[in-house]
């Protein structure tokens, strides 16, 4: 939740390589975890459900990572570490299981 937060506060700033980063950050985390990690995230996800963060947090995803015309997409693939064999599709579908509206 942290990286969506940091990803809306840059990426329009280029100082701060436009939120790219975070946008990286965030595909690297979900990328990684484990199976037990995902279902914990997955209890906390139903648990704070109704919490204005969590809200917030989907608002985000669907603003800026649903597609790959959004904003955070296009940060992501701006990335000096991006690869074409990244799975953009899987990415945006986990966040927005992650974190639904």
């Amino acid at each position: 939740m942290m990286k969506l937060f940091a990803f809306r506060n840059r990426f329009d700033d280029p100082n701060k390589e436009f939120g790219r980063y975070h946008a990286l950050d965030l595909y690297t985390i979900l990328a990684t975890t484990t199976e037990e990690e995902w279902k914990s995230a997955l209890q906390l996800r139903d648990r704070y459900k109704d919490d204005p963060s969590a809200k917030e947090a989907g608002n985000l995803v669907l603003e800026y990572f649903s597609s790959l015309e959004c904003k955070g997409i296009i940060r992501l693939m701006e990335s000096p570490y991006y690869r074409p064999d990244l799975q953009n599709e899987d990415f945006m579908s986990a966040l927005k299981e992650m974190f639904p509206l």
